[in-house]
């Protein structure tokens, strides 16, 4: 009785052992090239530093903004981005700043920029594109 303890108490610790190289990043690959788990897609992640601080109108005409934006690379390497700010107003869409940014694999990296966005009519629209991979966010200020 005392040997089948002794078994069943080292075979839960061999488990807890393979539970736990399984969360390390090299048990993870391994695990993937055994076809036992699904390898994660990879991915860029765009968003908005502060959304709560985003403006909600803006006066008729053109406004100097800022708008920080975070860009987090996990796409599995490095990768260089080229991003647009656009804005769409009165029916025309006009590219307000530009740029290229290089992030290592993992990093997350950030955008600050000032432009001058212009509001006409009802209200505009101000959108921040990547080219590769084809992503966007953006947000609507009422034109006052």
């Amino acid at each position: 009785m005392r040997a089948h303890l002794l078994g069943m108490a080292a075979a839960a610790a061999v488990v807890v052992v393979l539970l736990g190289a399984a969360q390390t990043g090299a048990g993870r690959s391994v695990l993937a090239h055994a076809g036992l788990v699904k390898p994660s897609e990879p991915y860029t992640e765009l968003a908005f530093a502060r959304p709560s601080q985003l403006p909600q109108r803006l006066p008729t005409g053109r406004t100097r903004l800022t708008v920080p934006i975070t860009l987090h690379n996990a796409e599995g390497g490095a990768r260089r981005y080229a991003w647009t700010i656009e804005a769409l107003t009165g029916g025309r869409r006009a590219v307000l700043a530009r740029g290229r940014l290089q992030a290592a694999a993992g990093q997350r990296a950030a955008v600050r920029t000032r432009f001058a966005a212009p509001c006409r009519g009802a209200r505009t629209r101000v959108e921040v594109r990547l080219a590769q991979p084809a992503e966007s966010i953006g947000f609507w200020a009422q034109c006052r």
